[in-house]
């Protein structure tokens, strides 16, 4: 029987970027069979490969970031400074269908990596660039993270503040570089769509910044109108059917109740509580006047029962809620299983690992299972006798320091 092909099979990506953002733009067209080949430093390799250590976070038996945004990817390690590496980098950008990269604009004018260096070897390429803040103005040049320039800059981190006298938090690690990254893919298959009408490469972009003010884009439009924000000294109370409370096994469940009258019914009837809605103190703008009774009722249902209980009074009852998640349940929530949001790796090393499945479907188009992230230069001999390298030239390539393999 012959294999299913993939929608992206026969696409050839050059990620030419460092850390997240440009990098799982490529993953997520890697998940469509596109063979992405990742161009790393030698020695070092891409930082990414350093977060855990550096970043101080939890260890593990791998290196989780590098196998969620590296999977599936061909690692060639070149020092472009070198004449020859760059050779070889045109050479694989005359093959290829994409170019990504995210390398700050004075680097990519030192390493020859601008569109204007890398598109006249290529007319068909779509050249995919990602910055911090933006391809022009005055912070077009600085260097930056998403937990700055779409976690900071966009208002978000001051923002979930509960009030302006309360400490920031800062993003858990890729929180802004993984929707930038879905903004990227979604350029560059624009791209390719218009390469079909037209015959033509083009130059696509977005920024961490873009997509931090798309992502705060509500409240930003409501200062763009001249909305006055509410002084937040102190925290903003909330109505209890938008609040949070503790359940009675000391988890934690929120309530979005949009549509009160609609919802709030069913809400009392789930809990056999069908007396608060005949309650005086709760009838008519009563629900807003007296919202700290009703948040001592509420407190006392969610209080006496434990998770189980709450979902099995609330599940089918159409009452918008949620449990405050931990990360650490995710490998066994039914809901992450059967949607495939998580899915299977293969990785020798650790057989039956999950990893977290790039969040985009498409019907009658089936995706490969993930495969582990490369080594540095695991694939360099590989891609460079497909490229007609024999294999003394390869040695005396890793002599002078070009490659690294």
């Amino acid at each position: 029987m012959e294999e299913e092909k993939l929608l992206l099979e026969g696409i050839k990506v050059v990620d030419a970027a460092s850390f997240i953002a440009g990098p799982a733009a490529a993953t997520i067209m890697s998940d469509y069979g596109a063979e992405v080949i990742k161009i790393e430093p030698p020695e070092v390799g891409d930082s990414l490969r350093w977060l855990i250590s550096r970043g101080r976070m939890p260890e593990g038996p791998d290196n989780y970031c590098w196998q969620l945004t590296s999977r599936n990817k061909k690692s060639i390690a070149l020092n472009l400074k070198d004449k020859e590496a760059q050779e070889i980098l045109i050479d694989l950008v005359k093959t290829a269908d994409v170019f990504i990269t995210n390398m700050p604009f004075p680097i990519r004018e030192r390493l020859k990596l601008r569109s204007e260096d890398i598109r006249p070897h290529n007319e068909r390429l779509i050249y995919a660039s990602l910055s911090g803040y933006g391809e022009v103005g005055p912070d077009a040049n600085r260097t930056a993270y998403d937990s700055l320039a779409w976690w900071a800059r966009s208002g978000l981190m001051d923002f979930v503040r509960p009030s302006t006298s309360s400490p920031p938090a800062w993003s858990t690690p890729g929180m802004g570089d993984h929707p930038t990254a879905t903004a990227l893919f979604s350029a560059i298959m624009t791209a390719l769509y218009r390469r079909e009408k037209t015959g033509k490469g083009t130059e696509v972009s977005t920024s961490l910044m873009a997509n931090g003010a798309w992502s705060n884009g509500c409240f930003i439009q409501g200062a763009l109108m001249d909305v006055e924000f509410a002084d937040r000294t102190d925290p903003l109370p909330k109505h209890p059917f938008g609040d949070i409370f503790d359940t009675g096994d000391g988890r934690q469940v929120a309530l979005a109740l949009v549509n009160a009258l609609k919802e709030w019914p069913k809400l009392a009837k789930a809990f056999n509580r069908e007396d608060l809605l005949k309650d005086p103190r709760f009838e008519g703008t009563g629900l807003i006047d007296n919202q700290e009774d009703l948040r001592v009722e509420l407190s006392k249902e969610f209080g006496n029962r434990d998770v189980d209980q709450i979902n099995s009074a609330l599940r089918e009852s159409g009452v918008t809620y949620g449990f405050i998640g931990k990360i650490t349940e995710c490998k066994t929530d039914e809901q992450f299983l059967e949607t495939e949001t998580l899915v299977p790796m293969k990785h020798e090393k650790m057989p039956g690992l999950l990893t977290v499945n790039s969040p985009i479907k498409i019907s009658d188009e089936p995706k490969k299972q993930p495969y582990r992230a490369p080594i540095l230069g695991e694939h360099t001999q590989e891609i460079l006798k497909g490229l007609g390298f024999d294999e003394s030239k390869i040695n005396e390539l890793k002599e002078t320091g070009a490659i690294e393999y």
